[in-house]
């Protein structure tokens, strides 16, 4: 007697893809920078509100071949065969799942989207090794003030010089705080996470950012005349 066993064997392949977007934003929309920003700074152009873009990528995974298929025992008439012994199953490991870190859910209102730009801010400090900022009341004052008026100018307007000549120094002073640091402002972005690409993207305020003397924040941001808001970062010493 003879008997035959068929076995069929299949593969099938997962293949993921990662895109890579990035954009920079003009130094229109930024300012030229501060006396503490590199002088030399260049930003590339950006659609208004577009912000800088992130990579992403998803792992390809694949699937092994089954076991090889292996005959069937046959015992002739004239022995007893003798069953052979058959390997314990061992279970196989489960995959490690690793815990995906979500960033926290902003609140409605641009106050919420300022505490939000502090919060990414020594993100991108612990990132470089820098101590976290701390929010300083009188700097958010000052920066308020000039990002306000800077709104009620039009067509993208943005500069770090006050209408009546002030600079970022005059006015964290006039606010009381005596050892302001640095200053960067933006407009056009749609909202924190937006415009901190935009600045991270340009050497100049990126240095401004990852300033490991700085020791404290203000972060203001409104909605221009133009429907665009205006966003401004003062940095301070103490």
């Amino acid at each position: 007697m003879s008997a035959a066993v068929a076995l069929g064997l299949s593969i099938a392949g997962l293949v993921g893809a990662f895109g890579l977007g990035s954009a920079l934003l003009p130094a229109s929309l930024t300012g030229p920078g501060t006396p503490a920003e590199l002088p030399a700074a260049a930003v590339a152009a950006l659609v208004p509100g577009a912000g800088g873009g992130a990579p992403g990528h998803e792992a390809a995974r694949s699937a092994g071949p089954s076991a090889s298929p292996s005959p069937s025992v046959y015992a002739s008439p004239a022995r007893t065969a003798t069953p052979r012994a058959q390997p314990s199953a061992t279970p196989k490991p489960k995959p490690k799942t690793t815990k995906k870190t979500t960033a926290p859910a902003v609140g409605p209102g641009l106050p919420a989207q300022e505490a939000e730009v502090v919060r990414l801010v020594n993100v991108e400090r612990g990132k470089a090794g820098c101590g976290a900022v701390r929010l300083d009341t009188k700097l958010r004052t000052a920066i308020r003030l000039h990002v306000q008026e800077l709104g009620r100018h039009g067509d993208l307007y943005i500069s770090h010089v006050s209408d009546d000549g002030r600079t970022f120094v005059d006015r964290a002073k006039a606010q009381g705080y005596a050892d302001p640091g640095g200053e960067n402002v933006a407009r056009g972005q749609r909202d924190a996470a937006d415009v901190m690409n935009s600045w991270m993207n340009s050497s100049g305020h990126r240095a401004n950012i990852l300033n490991c003397t700085f020791k404290a924040i203000g972060v203001g941001a409104t909605k221009g005349v133009d429907g665009t808001i205006v966003w401004g970062q003062l940095f301070g010493r103490s």
